[in-house]
């Protein structure tokens, strides 16, 4: 009789240390640990290209702005309520006050009150074909002031003239004290020369902004305080009698310095649509086409109807989810942190493509290698 304490075990694959099939599976794990880390490198790979230089100027000259309206502000003795406005901008307003004409969103206005406001215009802008030299008519309400700026600091670093003209009237917590409208806080900008010599920044004209851009439903005294303060301080008004009188001066003020390239609408004002549904819906780069109803009487009808490009700012957490930024972020990035200042990044199917390959060439030696063990 054998003695079974000297028999030798069956053979089973993957079982014995040193077998091809144990050394396989450590080469399946070192291949999925190095194409890990080549996710994360080529994910990172913005780091590797410098800022684009007009989004940074851009973003710069926005933190700037920003500052200036917080120290005005102050001067002013307006207080900053940190619980709304709750990375201290100065920019964000009430939930109702006499000079508010809608509903808006907080967190919209925080998102327009950053930096990266700047960035998603130079975006946009470039989108619409602006560039050195182009002309932008820029309608902007109160809805948005951080946008508002932001429009001068986008414009002057993509070296395009922006013809500004701004609405008082705004929606819940944006620029809706009559003590700092969104023209007392784009003054701020310019009193405290934030915006450089060949930005060519400048408020155009003012109107009461509301319905009919005549200020119908805003406070009448607190809208008349708010205009003879900016008139006071030299900055032009205009009233207008109706809204077609209202896009009419509008565009009479726009093509002073030139034909206008694109309009760049800010906020939902009457004077930008017409309070037209359709159009109020889109927001981003409308270009002129046959399937957009361009009917009616406002600014971007009248822009499209004439084969112009466009730029609409309303839903400014899809525009930001659009761009890859970040919707009401907190705490606010000095300008130039992140990718969103680089024009260039390796796209994701550059990034993919090597560990899907690296997968499918695995996945066949493995195919190949399980045949000829079976022809043995």
């Amino acid at each position: 009789m054998r003695n079974s304490r000297n028999r030798t075990p069956p053979f089973t694959p993957g079982t014995v240390q040193g077998s091809p099939t144990a050394a396989t599976g450590r080469g399946f794990w070192i291949l999925c640990a190095a194409l890990i880390l080549w996710y994360i490198a080529a994910s990172e790979s913005w780091r590797l290209f410098p800022p684009d230089p007009a989004v940074l100027a851009a973003a710069t000259v926005q933190a700037d702005a920003i500052g200036a309206v917080r120290a005005e502000r102050i001067a002013r003795g307006i207080a900053i309520d940190l619980e709304y406005d709750r990375n201290d901008t100065g920019l964000i307003g009430d939930s109702y006050t006499a000079m508010t004409s809608t509903q808006g969103s907080l967190p919209a206005k925080r998102s327009a009150a950053t930096p990266e406001a700047a960035v998603l215009l130079v975006r946009l802008l470039r989108k619409a074909g602006v560039g050195p030299g182009s002309i932008v008519a820029v309608n902007s309400s109160g809805s948005f002031p951080g946008f508002a700026l932001a429009a001068a600091a986008a414009c002057g670093a993509l070296q395009a003239e922006p013809v500004i003209v701004l609405s008082l009237g705004s929606s819940t917590w944006g620029a809706n004290r009559s003590d700092f409208t969104v023209a007392d806080m784009f003054q701020a900008a310019l009193d405290r020369n934030v915006f450089p010599p060949d930005f060519k920044t400048t408020i155009a004209a003012v109107t009461p902004g509301g319905s009919d851009d005549r200020g119908l439903d805003l406070d009448h005294d607190a809208l008349e305080g708010a205009l003879a303060r900016l008139v006071a301080h030299g900055v032009p008004v205009i009233r207008p009698a109706s809204l077609e009188e209202s896009v009419s001066s509008r565009m009479a003020l726009y093509r002073h310095r030139g034909e206008p390239d694109v309009l760049l609408t800010i906020g939902g004002n009457y004077a930008s649509t017409g309070a037209d549904p359709e159009l109020a819906l889109i927001s981003g780069v409308i270009e002129p086409s046959s399937s957009i109803h361009v009917d009616g009487t406002g600014l971007v009808q009248e822009f499209l109807r004439s084969g112009k490009p466009v730029v609409q700012v309303l839903n400014v957490e899809n525009l930001f989810d659009r761009y890859g930024m970040t919707f009401d972020p907190h705490p606010l990035q000095p300008a130039g942190q992140g990718w969103v200042y680089r024009e260039l990044r390796l796209p994701a199917a550059i990034l993919l493509a090597p560990a899907v390959g690296a997968l499918v060439l695995y996945g066949i030696g493995r195919r190949k290698k399980g045949k000829k063990e079976g022809e043995v």
